[in-house]
């Protein structure tokens, strides 16, 4: 089958990755096309064929759009799929132009990767939505493919940022209110164990969040180090990992956790309220959390062992293969 995937590059975050993991996948036994930014190119395996495009030209301009229409033309693919809402219109006019030229009917498919209400999603032929809460905001022609991620061996390596004597913690995300990052740092204050922390993500809130840590002299304790493309070597080499969220659509650091942490806890956010039980969820507060870190600290093995039967649970179901199986066949049914 001959793919495309359209992708409006932002930066390298959730969205991002899980296309990324869906064209190198899928690019083993089908031909796969991106339109996208030249920067995702380092992400992409060398069967991928990447269009460097720019999607943020005027969606209405007619120049753009015929332009668009010879390139889809050029590429005839089976099936379009599109990962960001703009993509959506532009991919849509675009394929009915190209019909007018000539061309046969490309279906499009549109993945939802947020929670945010966009009337766009009513044009795609086939929708699809990464859990009930996304599908509930997606028009009737919908259906529900959880998210996964390709599984990247952690790599050992020396220095204390990945292997601390102390208790070693990590959360994950984008450095925005949402997050929570503010809530572990001040639960991680009065804990009753030592600890280190190193948070990684970068975002609006990161100046704050370093005031914060050096208001609570948590400057040799909490360390923010940036984004980083290994996070699977930190998170194997930790003791726990926190997901502090107010809300996600779904959440990939939990997948990250389910790889690669001996241990996560999180709030009941995205995939979480799934596969965690309830000794592994807690309130977003920093009390129910400063609780929960005392309880986890004290009971280590105890929780890893919960932990342990969520990791075996999930292995097949954030399994890439399964996932690209499932667009497949949802592929087809628009053929």
């Amino acid at each position: 089958m001959k793919i495309l995937h359209t992708l409006q590059w932002k930066q390298f975050a959730g969205t991002e990755k899980v296309c990324v993991d869906l064209c190198n996948e899928m690019a083993k036994t089908n031909e796969v096309f991106l339109l996208s930014d030249e920067k995702i190119a380092p992400y992409l395996s060398e069967r991928v064929n990447l269009i460097k495009f720019n999607f943020e030209h005027n969606r209405y301009n007619p120049l753009f759009l015929l332009q668009t229409a010879q390139l889809l033309i050029k590429i005839s693919p089976d099936i379009i799929h599109c990962h960001n809402t703009k993509e959506i219109e532009i991919m849509y006019r675009a394929r009915n132009l190209a019909r007018f030229l000539g061309s046969r009917k490309i279906g499009v498919v549109a993945t939802k990767h947020t929670l945010q209400v966009k009337k766009n999603y009513k044009l795609a032929d086939l929708c699809v939505a990464v859990l009930e809460d996304t599908k509930e905001i997606l028009p009737t022609n919908s259906i529900i493919i959880k998210n996964a991620m390709a599984y990247k061996k952690p790599k050992k390596r020396g220095g204390r940022e990945y292997r601390s004597n102390k208790f070693s913690i990590i959360s994950a995300a984008r450095l925005s209110a949402p997050k929570g990052m503010d809530i572990i740092i001040k639960a991680l204050a009065d804990v009753n164990f030592d600890f280190e922390c190193t948070i990684f993500g970068s975002g609006e809130e990161e100046e704050n969040l370093k005031d914060l840590i050096k208001e609570l002299g948590l400057e040799e304790k909490i360390n923010i180090a940036g984004f980083t493309d290994h996070l699977q070597d930190y998170l194997s080499a930790c003791n726990l990992q926190i997901i502090a969220s107010a809300f996600e659509a779904y959440g990939l650091t939990a997948i990250d956790g389910v790889y690669y942490s001996p241990l996560l806890i999180s709030t009941a956010v995205g995939i979480c309220t799934e596969i965690l039980p309830k000794e592994l969820l807690f309130e977003r507060d920093i009390l129910s959390l400063r609780r929960k870190l005392n309880e986890v600290y004290e009971n280590y093995e105890e929780f890893k062992a919960i932990f342990s039967k969520v990791k075996e649970k999930c292995k097949g179901e954030f399994d890439m293969s399964n996932v690209v199986n499932q667009y497949i066949k949802a592929y087809k049914s628009l053929l």
